[in-house]
């Protein structure tokens, strides 16, 4: 008996379950939206869905939750609790426990309902954990796990080439019986029979590996379009200090996993199906012709596999270097390409040549090694085809002439049929090939799914509804690498509505304390709580929906204009977008252009200058008015007058109840802060109000001033009240700008 009478009512019950259940198991790890759209289109594909059909949905389900795979049964038990349980006619509930009075409760689509007994159709399952859920899962486990998913599929075509091969079979028996029976007797209508249904299995090995091709193509679609969410989602989760530096390199390693579900598809059918088949033609060459003539393909059979076996070695070798030098020229291309205006201002075209002609070199002596072994291989493959054919037929045609073991309709089809026995060989090399650019590829996706994640070792990161806005740095120490200097702050306070800038010298972590606060970044040790919590501890989405970061640098997307403006943003119209616009000044920039908002932005985003970029980012930030403000320099590319607008901007879309945090090195910058934070190379030197910070650093100038006037040199103790050369140009005039308000 089904479950569900229609798709409609399974889809509905499978989105509560996905989207409002609130169990644990349910509630605290919601999937992607991509994986929702697929659990979704999957629970319509039966328009009257089968009671398999919903158990395998579940199953499913249940592996994208890392979830135990269900243990379906007819009886329910307490120690089951709590469960899943599907009712003919009624649908999906979750059994959450036995009240007292010994009915069983249940919450649903509906809400929550009391069961005495269960209709006896019903099946049940216990919602069970896999342990270990916070363990990493890796790239090899990631492709398995896909692959395994598209069994339906594999299946489909191993039976599709297993009729393809059998039919296969038909040809050879046709010319046997021709040669045996027709020719000999002069049987025509027996010609025709023969002829008609020969034609008949031709026809149909046809159909079938069309049909064996679609379902190819569409497991293979299926399983790039999953790789590729996979990986790319692994890559987005990644902590940005944990990202590695060559753009280039990681681009090629990201794309390699074209090469995995190649191989998977080719060697799938090759190891289930070709192969074995290869006996089943040596065991009718014996049925035809007798032991001896079975040798012979055996013989060569086995000659083959130990040549091309011999080469897989170099071959695999090869398939690796070439795809290094690959990504690394690819390497090299992004890094000409970001940098051409630098390349040719330096001069150094030359330089990106030679490293470009030297990886071209290797990747060109790579492949045609390559080619070589694979040419090499498959040359010997079709040679031991052709000598095991010739052997066959003088054999063969000896027993035809000197005994009555053979016909030679016999001899014939054998003949035909031998051409199948070696043709599995000649796949071996290029089989060989893509095993080794797969490996490569599985090895190097491997490396990127070890890379820490954000929220790293947190099973279920929290997901406040309510965050104040203030952070508590204790024994904060980050390095970039184990070469470099670490940066540390022992401690630092930031209240609620505080408006904080820092100063310090070039190098000493300015930028990094602002990543570290962003959370994009995670201390090698000590803790930063936001709002007493530890950051590693909340959900990054649910950080990066009240902290908002600018970067030194900030860069465009491709898209339109409101692509860049509304990325991460929802239920943003175009008033609001103009209105934030207007506040910062970039509406004359919209209004300049034909299409407005809708103007393309190319790849890299260089069509705008560095200004601009920093207008766009500005206007988002008013438009998500985030309640921490993280801004690095963010007037660096822009002139004293946008400077000064952007400035009194600022004043009047950071509220009260909004935290600042801002770093710079222009004295005009410090009129929107009420206090100041130096930082130096041994960390935070000074932090307190802005004016008497700014007055601290004008006495020790004038003391510096007088000591070198005289000849001395500081003592430890003055350096380092003095901040250790902290630069604060024009200390006098910020001080005096900080009293005024922007113009």
């Amino acid at each position: 008996m089904n479950i569900y009478n229609d798709a409609k009512t399974q889809r509905d019950d499978l989105d509560w379950l996905i989207n409002s259940c609130f169990i644990p198991q349910f509630a605290n790890s919601r999937i992607s939206k991509y994986e929702y759209e697929k659990f979704d289109n999957m629970a319509l594909e039966e328009a009257q869905p089968s009671k398999e059909f919903t158990m395998e949905l579940y199953e499913n389900l249940f592996s994208s939750y890392n979830l135990k795979a269900p243990e379906w049964t007819s009886e329910l038990n307490e120690d089951m609790l709590p469960a899943i349980v599907f009712i003919p006619e009624i649908g999906l509930k979750i059994v959450l426990e036995r009240v007292g009075d010994g009915t069983w409760k249940c919450d649903g689509p509906d809400g929550i309902k009391y069961y005495d007994l269960f209709l006896p159709s019903s099946i049940f399952a216990p919602i069970r954990t896999e342990r270990g859920g916070t363990r990493k899962r890796s790239a090899y486990e990631m492709f398995k796990t896909i692959a395994f998913d598209q069994k339906k599929f594999i299946m489909q075509a191993a039976i599709a080439t297993i009729s393809i091969n059998i039919l296969a079979l038909s040809s050879s028996f046709f010319s046997m019986q021709v040669y045996d029976r027709v020719i000999p007797t002069k049987g025509l209508s027996t010609l025709v029979s023969l002829a008609f249904g020969v034609f008949i299995a031709i026809s149909l090995e046809t159909i079938i590996k069309i049909s064996r091709s679609v379902i190819l193509d569409h497991a293979s679609t299926d399983m790039d379009r999953r790789y590729s969410h996979d990986i790319f989602s692994r890559f987005l989760k990644v902590r940005s200090d944990a990202l590695p530096k060559s753009i280039g390199t990681l681009s090629g390693q990201l794309q390699s996993y074209a090469f995995v579900r190649g191989f998977i598809s080719s060697a799938a059918l090759y190891i289930v199906i070709d192969f074995p088949f290869v006996l089943l033609f040596i065991s009718v060459i014996i049925m035809l012709g007798g032991f001896s003539m079975g040798m012979i393909p055996l013989v060569f059979l086995i000659v083959s596999l130990i040549t091309a076996l011999k080469y897989k070695g170099k071959i695999e070798q090869l398939t690796k270097d070439s795809t290094f030098a690959s990504h690394k020229k690819l390497g090299v291309l992004v890094e000409a390409v970001e940098n051409s205006e630098n390349i040719k201002a330096t001069g150094g075209s030359y330089s990106i040549q030679n490293r470009w002609n030297a990886l071209t070199e290797d990747v060109i002596h790579d492949d045609i090694n390559i080619k070589h072994y694979t040419e090499r291989a498959t040359f010997l493959a079709a040679f031991f085809q052709q000598v095991s054919y010739v052997s066959l037929i003088a054999w063969g045609a000896y027993l035809a002439t000197s005994t009555d073991k053979i016909t030679m309709g016999s001899l014939i089809a054998i003949a035909i049929i031998s051409g199948r026995v070696l043709a599995p060989v000649a796949q071996l090399p290029g089989l060989f090939v893509q095993w080794g650019r797969a490996k490569e590829a599985v090895d190097n996706l491997e490396q990127i799914y070890q890379l820490p994640m954000d929220n790293e070792g947190i099973e279920r990161p929290l997901m406040p509804q309510h965050i104040e806005p203030t952070y508590d740095l204790q024994n904060v120490v980050f390095a970039y690498s184990e070469e470099s200097r670490p940066i540390s702050f022992k401690r630092l306070s930031i209240k609620k509505g505080e408006r904080i800038g820092v100063l310090g010298p070039i190098g000493s972590g300015k930028s990094t304390l602002l990543k570290l606060l962003s959370g994009m970044y995670a201390p090698q040790s000590g803790n930063i709580l936001l709002d007493s919590i530890d950051m590693q501890h909340i959900s990054r989405d649910r950080v990066s929906s009240i902290v908002g970061y600018l970067p030194q640098s900030t860069k465009l997307i491709s898209g339109t204009l409101r692509d860049n403006l509304l990325l991460g943003l929802v239920g943003i119209d175009d008033m609001s977008i103009m209105e934030a616009a207007k506040k910062t000044g970039l509406d004359r920039l919209i209004n300049m252009l034909p299409q407005g908002l809708d103007t393309l932005v190319p790849e890299g985003g260089e069509s705008v200058s560095g200004g601009q970029k920093q207008l766009f980012a500005l206007t988002r930030l008013i438009l998500w008015s985030p309640l921490v403000w993280l801004l690095d320099e963010p007037t660096a590319n822009m002139d004293d007058a946008t400077e000064r607008y952007l400035l009194k901007v600022l004043n009047e879309n950071i509220s009260k109840e909004q935290t600042l945090v801002l770093v710079t090195h222009k004295p005009a910058l410090l009129s929107v802060v009420d206090r100041l934070i130096i930082v130096t190379n041994d960390g935070i030197v000074a932090d307190g109000p802005k004016n008497a910070v700014l007055q601290k650093l004008k006495e020790n100038q004038q003391v510096r001033a007088q000591q070198k006037a005289q000849g001395a040199s500081p003592s430890p103790q003055e350096a380092k009240a003095g901040v250790k050369k902290v630069v604060v140009p024009k200390v006098a005039q910020a001080k005096k700008e900080t009293t005024n308000e922007p113009k």
